[in-house]
């Protein structure tokens, strides 16, 4: 029987399909447009692959900080984003200033992903 050699995980498409997943559940592009969250894209994608290097490659927040260029306090920060405040937040024209929405959007993200794939992590 040949022997299964683990294939490397492709973490750049793990944060590219959470950060895709983020921009359809902020209302897709044209949502993003007409809402004014353009300026949302640039921290979400950096919030996409601190999420995924934290739940899927069990990284800490020094180490994802390190990886990303952030500082640490931002990276916890989107890291403990409230998932609930981002929907509230996704709702209202002008939201409130205290929720880091990226961190909270790609966390929504990845756990919708997991929900869709339940047999594997995306």
């Amino acid at each position: 029987m040949p022997e299964l050699t683990p294939q490397p995980v492709d973490v750049d498409r793990q944060a590219l399909e959470v950060f895709l997943k983020a921009i359809e559940l902020a209302g897709g592009p044209r949502g993003l447009i007409e809402h004014r969250r353009l300026t949302w894209l640039p921290s979400l994608m950096e919030a996409a692959y601190a999420v995924v290097l934290q739940e899927a490659h069990r990284w800490n927040a020094q180490a994802i900080s390190r990886f990303l260029g952030l500082s640490t306090a931002t990276v916890r920060l989107m890291l403990r984003a409230s998932t609930e405040a981002v929907r509230e937040r996704l709702q209202k024209a002008e939201p409130e200033e205290h929720t880091h929405i990226a961190g909270g959007l790609a966390r929504l993200a990845w756990q919708e992903l997991l929900r869709a794939q339940p047999s594997s992590s995306p």
